[in-house]
């Protein structure tokens, strides 16, 4: 008690000195009031060296208890000399004391480190879903292409035997393999994106929980007078905050006159303000529900956050779920529109071992409730929107938006190009566009400066939706009616179509030509040069035209459809043969054709291509999240690696520290000796 006191205070060593002296100089005694001063300042210099000694054994002791602990800042003990006291003719000093205790801390290093933990996080969990996604392509979806092509080798079989029951069987057997394929490649992309949206709730769980004990600990902090004392939580927060890194791009912003921290997610988004800390949910999308997204909750608002600014395995989650998952399930719903398109296609072109005209092998891809499920309308709309699959050929991937307000009707691609919906005939509003035909039934009500926005997703549920029409293996229709072979010269991209129930008296071999503008039809009976008379021979290059030849003894007879898309001069070979014959396999030849034409993505992809770009999509994107995570992975071990030789315990130093205060303690022990002694001398004096 005594030597705190002494510590504490240095009047009392003045006041004794001086009654000391006084003592002295009443009693004639030879000491002098230095000599007592000397005992006094002796005192005073020992406890001073005693009290930094064990602080610095302390702090020393506290560094080497925590060299394991997650986050620890090696502390320092700041060390000062004590003011000197004038004594006689000069300043004599008073010996130490400790004037703060800080953190071996960088911010810069600290930043740069939370900076490399996001990116490292955000890498890292890309890589592992691209991995999951690259096993699924390489081993289930390519069950879909497998199946497909054992259809199209059934189908080359079936060729060589046209009219075998057995034979056609198997060909219904692999096309509804094919069909269930995708169905299972479709479930299994759609459950790994649950997975994904399942995996978001449970991080934001944790994110939020981060969020409150980052709260606690700014409440604790601003309880504090000064950063005195606060160091250990100073380093608990900043291990909060490279935790919460790990999730979502962070940045901490310092309150003035306060020792608590602001910590913004994401673009600019507040989690922590002060004591208080928002939450994190995850919400419907709006219109498509499945498309879950981040929202900022606080109180009862609710604020989407971007996808593109969360970063960290949270944003790693939204750009794999949004960029490559929704990607390939549009991939393969292209693939299967396609395949069933084409197939139906052939199919109606042909007669089957009935003598009837073919029926559709695959559902319509284009019925009214599949035309319904492409529009995904906001919850409550009192729109009714059809989008129609035109042609295959011209269709893309992703999403169109179709904003509506009171008077008009625009849509708008993937790109942000924009396309006005016109009024036709019927009132209705229309647009054609990328192999899409979108029609507005009935407008949603709106009033004056209302908008309301349906997304379009032509291809998304096109592998779920694909199944097997047909049953009885007579139906398959073998027998072409009608060959159009396309001049090798040909500039344009349109195809040649059979009309519905084309009689046999118009057999025969033609050739269909178009003019030098472009703009108009002229059909030739090979058989004897002459030239066939039509109903209408005009044409215009952006829709298909129904050629119908004229007959004065006859009815007029629709023969065939040229599709829109035919250039200047193009010109077709075209055979009829007659509608009912027994052994005919022409159109079993065209069918196993489809495998390798290029009838998808602008005349660059087969079905089959479609696949092998998903494979190779899928397989580019991981290799790059490979190489991105190893780069992350040297920028994460540098930034911590300048962490740890600025902020970590080296065990080395500290045991040396120890044994210096050590023996500085034992030193100043051995000065409060001396004065001790000093003491005794002189009181045995009096």
């Amino acid at each position: 008690m005594l030597e705190r006191y002494l510590f504490k205070s240095g009047s009392f060593l003045a006041c004794l000195a001086a009654a000391l002296s006084q003592h002295i100089v009443d009693n004639g005694l030879i000491f002098s009031g230095e000599q007592w001063a000397m005992a006094v300042d002796l005192m005073q210099i020992g406890v001073s060296g005693l009290r930094t000694s064990q602080k610095q054994l302390d702090v020393a002791s506290h560094n080497i208890t925590n060299v394991n602990t997650p986050g620890y800042s090696r502390q320092v003990v700041e060390q000062k000399t004590d003011n000197a006291q004038w004594n006689g003719n000069n300043y004599y000093g008073t010996g130490a004391y400790i004037d703060n205790v800080s953190r071996a801390y960088d911010q810069f290093a600290a930043r740069e480190l939370t900076l490399s933990t996001t990116q490292l996080e955000e890498a890292n969990v890309k890589q592992q879903h691209l991995a999951m996604l690259d096993d699924f392509t390489s081993k289930s979806a390519v069950n879909s292409v497998n199946s497909m092509n054992d259809f199209y080798h059934s189908v080359r079989s079936l060729a060589d035997n046209p009219s075998d029951l057995g034979s056609r069987q198997t060909v219904l057997e692999h096309a509804n393999q094919a069909a269930v394929n995708l169905n299972n490649s479709d479930e299994t992309l759609t459950n790994i994106r649950t997975d994904v949206n399942q995996q978001l709730s449970v991080s934001l769980e944790r994110v939020n929980a981060l969020g409150q004990e980052l709260a606690a600990v700014n409440t604790s902090l601003q309880q504090q007078s000064s950063s005195d004392g606060s160091n250990d939580l100073f380093d608990q927060q900043r291990t909060l905050i490279n935790e919460l890194a790990k999730y979502t791009q962070v940045t901490v912003l310092a309150d003035k006159g306060s020792l608590a921290n602001t910590v913004i997610i994401g673009s600019g988004d507040t989690l922590v303000s002060g004591v208080t800390a928002s939450q994190l949910k995850l919400i419907d999308g709006d219109p498509d529900i499945a498309n879950k997204q981040i929202a900022l909750i606080n109180g009862n608002n609710s604020k989407p956050i971007k996808s593109d600014t969360v970063g960290g395995s949270l944003g790693a989650m939204l750009t794999v779920r949004d960029d490559v998952i929704d990607k390939s399930l549009d991939q393969l719903g292209q693939m299967a529109i396609g395949f069933a398109s084409q197939m139906n296609d052939l199919q109606q072109q042909g007669v089957d071992l009935n003598g009837q005209q073919g029926l559709a092998l695959f559902n319509d891809i284009n019925s009214t409730e599949a035309m319904s499920q492409r529009a995904l309308k906001p919850f409550g709309s009192s729109s009714d929107i059809s989008v129609k699959i035109d042609d295959i050929n011209q269709l893309k991937l992703g999403d169109y938006q179709l904003v509506s307000n009171a008077t008009s009707h625009t849509l708008i691609d993937q790109q942000g190009n924009k396309t006005q919906l016109e009024a036709n005939a019927d009132g209705k509003f229309v647009a054609k566009v990328d192999g899409l035909e979108i029609t507005i039934n009935k407008p949603p009500t709106l009033m004056a400066g209302e908008t309301e926005t349906t997304i379009i997703q032509p291809l998304r549920r096109g592998a779920a939706d694909i199944s097997l029409a047909m049953t009885d293996p007579r139906g398959l229709a073998g027998h072409r009616q009608l060959t159009a072979i396309a001049a090798e010269s040909n500039t344009g991209s349109a195809t040649i179509t059979k009309a519905t129930a084309v009689p046999d008296n118009v057999a025969g071999r033609y050739q269909l030509q178009l003019n030098a503008a472009g703009d108009q039809i002229t059909v030739t009976d090979l058989k004897n040069n002459a030239e066939v008379e039509l109903v209408d021979n005009s044409y215009s290059a952006d829709k298909s035209a129904t050629i119908v030849f004229k007959h004065d003894d006859l009815p007029s007879i629709p023969v065939m459809t040229l599709s829109a898309g035919a250039k200047a001069n193009d010109s077709f070979e075209i055979e009829l043969g007659a509608q009912n014959s027994q052994g005919g396999n022409g159109n079993f030849l065209a069918m196993q054709q489809v495998q390798h034409q290029k009838t998808m993505a602008d005349g660059k992809s087969s079905v089959i291509d479609v696949f092998e770009g998903l494979a190779t999509d899928v397989g580019m994107l991981k290799k790059n999240a490979d190489k991105l995570s190893e780069v992350n992975q040297l920028d994460f071990d540098s930034a911590s690696e300048r962490v740890s030789n600025l902020s970590g315990v080296n065990l080395d130093e500290e045991a040396a520290n120890l044994m210096k205060f050590q023996q500085s303690y034992m030193a100043s022990s051995r000065i409060m000796s001396v004065a001790k002694e000093t003491f005794d001398t002189l009181m045995r004096a009096v």
